[in-house]
């Protein structure tokens, strides 16, 4: 599975809360989605592409997963 994330350049969201939500990530997906790829960038907008997965339920739980991470940040600290 390939995850592609684009956080809005204006956000100024520093590098390394980007590495931070890239490790989060890797450790809530890896034990389910062993072959996860990631990449998190900044860009012109906000946005998640999803590639890999056949199943909409995968793609759900995937979307949820990643949403839990976000809200969730004791990974920040």
């Amino acid at each position: 599975m390939r995850i592609e994330i684009m956080i809005d350049k204006e956000q100024k969201i520093s590098q390394s809360t980007l590495d931070a939500l890239e490790t989060e990530l890797y450790r809530n997906l890896r034990p389910l989605y062993p072959k996860t790829a990631i990449r998190i960038r900044k860009g012109s907008a906000n946005g998640v592409e999803l590639s890999g997965l056949k199943q909409d339920e995968d793609k759900k739980r995937v979307m949820e997963i990643m949403q839990q991470v976000w809200q969730d940040d004791c990974w920040l600290h």
